[in-house]
């Protein structure tokens, strides 16, 4: 039966509807068209009205019971039938599974909607603008350009300048993953752009990659002005990570007394949302076992389609399937006997890891109040409120971390930039450091142990450059294959050749607790740490002491 036109309308009014946020309205008029569709058993009107309840629930956030009804409606939408109709249900259906996070199930069905779309229309636009998010989500970066450029092309091409300005927003994301700050900065201004013509409210996102571009290239006052114009319109997630960006930024500037008040206000969001993270996180893992029972039922709905049900297996079979599930109670049985020693020993393991990590944690806390104590009484006002800022900054990460076994690679370096920061300050006369970050290496994404290099740094402010004319500590991190690896340089008086074989490090209380806290991640398992230290007394290039890691997940 082929769909009246005064249908086609209703369903028209529909989309308005949810358009405007009016759901209740939206979801009566889907309602009394759904009883229709029943009865006059009208395939196509039962179909649509199912999807369109989808949509709904979908804008409601209420994704299970959205999945099942985007089901519903395939069981009656023929593809051959109403094309068009099944296009939008597999579009929609990639969103979903995107929004959740599933992206392997969003690639799936976006490409399926694209497949079955030949023209070049706004929901092959909606389509691609969302497998191009996709794609970046799942590290196919080279498809996610491509991919976009031929969404803003197909954009341009139907004058849709609103998903245009979005799809430049998401370039200016890529562009930055990427660290290409003029193209970031290029996009994100188009998109502007784009939505100063039609009237838009600012896009936060949009003005935080304009900022952060801008602050990467040395424009930083006019990165701090985009900053604080996203910061009006902003959401609580939105507000925390514009706070840092600000806190970096004012930083950069040395103007510490805005870097302390945006790193205060920065804590405060960071604690409010971290009652808010927990309970959605809980309603996610809900919501995702749902979704996967669902998605169970689209492979039945599918063999449904193609073939009958099986007839019931025979008596002989049946003994048989008995006599292997009995074989297979047994086996498991053994195993989980044999799981519950091996979990048995690793927690034994683990809680010895955690008892070492936490005698290491007072040790340093307390060597850097001797540090504050002994600054203070220095009296210099402007340099007391830079090493308050730092040491608070740097306390507040230790203790944030001091429980955790992992933890980003980028938070360990900014602990660890803090550190060297309130040496140098303390140090007479005062030492150099660098740190070098290789470009592959994606510092956010990538966690080692927590706490593992400050002791080391440590010990070459201590033993190596104090009291040095010249000192210089450098800190630089490389990639290898899958290895990431880590040195520690100094170029203070390092250790007879004698000791080499040795290996013995400065002295230092923490030294010791540390090689048994590297022994005890080893046996865990989820790292392979191998460590060397060397020195070289003859070398005039190199005279001081290199602590070598070698870290693999």
């Amino acid at each position: 039966m082929l769909p009246k036109l005064s249908q086609q309308d209703q369903f028209a009014t529909v989309e308005e509807l949810i358009r405007r946020q009016q759901l209740d309205e939206a979801f009566t008029l889907l309602d009394s068209l759904l009883d229709e569709g029943k009865k006059h058993a009208n395939q196509w009107l039962m179909g649509r009205a199912y999807a369109g309840i989808g949509n709904v629930l979908l804008v409601k956030r209420e994704f299970d019971q959205a999945l099942r009804h985007y089901l519903l409606s395939l069981k009656y939408l023929n593809l051959s039938e109403y094309p068009q109709d099944v296009v939008k249900v597999y579009a929609n259906m990639g969103t979903l599974y995107s929004t959740l996070k599933q992206f392997a199930l969003a690639e799936e069905y976006l490409l399926k909607a694209l497949r079955h779309n030949p023209d070049e229309n706004d929901d092959k636009l909606k389509s691609l603008a969302n497998l191009g998010g996709v794609y970046l989500e799942r590290g196919k970066r080279e498809a996610a350009l491509k991919v976009f450029n031929e969404a803003i092309e197909l954009a341009q091409s139907l004058k849709n300048r609103q998903v245009e300005a979005v799809l430049y927003t998401n370039l200016s994301n890529y562009f930055i993953e990427e660290k290409k700050w003029r193209s970031a900065i290029d996009a994100a201004q188009n998109s502007i752009r784009l939505r100063e013509f039609l009237n838009q409210p600012i896009s936060v996102i949009t003005w935080n990659n304009l900022g952060y571009a801008q602050v990467q290239i040395g424009e930083v006052k006019q990165g701090i002005k985009h900053y604080e114009q996203a910061l009006e319109d902003a959401d609580l997630r939105e507000e925390q990570q514009l706070l840092f960006n600000l806190y970096q930024a004012h930083k950069r500037l040395g103007n510490y007394q805005r870097t302390w008040e945006y790193i205060e206000a920065y804590d405060r969001v960071k604690d409010s949302l971290s009652v808010l993270n927990f309970e959605e996180k809980v309603a996610e893992l809900n919501t995702i076992h749902e979704s996967s029972e669902r998605q169970r039922q689209i492979e039945t709905l599918a063999a449904e389609n193609t073939s009958q049900k099986k007839q019931l297996r025979q008596q002989a079979y049946l003994i048989l399937a008995i006599g292997v599930i009995l074989l297979l109670i047994m086996a498991l049985l053994f195993f989980s006997w044999k799981h519950f020693k091996v979990k048995e020993a690793l927690e034994k393991s683990q809680m010895k890891h955690r008892f070492l990590l936490l005698q290491l944690n007072p040790h340093f806390i307390f060597n850097a109040l001797q540090s504050v104590q002994h600054f203070i009484y220095k009296n210099d006002q402007q340099q007391s409120m830079e090493y308050l800022n730092n040491f608070s900054r740097l306390i507040r990460l230790v203790l944030e971390n001091s429980e955790t076994e992992m933890i980003p690679l980028d938070e360990e370096i900014e602990i660890l930039d803090n550190y060297l920061r309130l040496q140098q300050l303390n140090c007479t006369p005062a030492f150099s450091y660098t740190i070098k970050v290789d470009e592959r290496i994606e510092s956010e994404d990538m966690l080692v142990p927590t706490m593992l290099l400050q002791p080391f740094v440590e010990n070459a402010v201590e033993h190596g450059v104090k009291g040095h004319p010249n000192g210089l500590i450098e800190l630089i991190f490389e990639r290898s294959n899958e290895t990431l690896e880590i040195l520690i340089k100094d170029n203070g008086k390092g250790f007879p050749a004698e000791q080499e074989k040795q290996k013995n490090l400065h002295k230092s209380m923490s030294m010791e607790i540390l090689n048994k806290r590297i022994a005890e991640l080893n046996k865990i398992g989820k790292w392979k740490i191998e460590l060397k230290v060397f020195s070289d007394l003859e070398n005039d290039n190199f005279t001081g002491t290199c602590v070598h890691f070698f870290i693999s997940a």
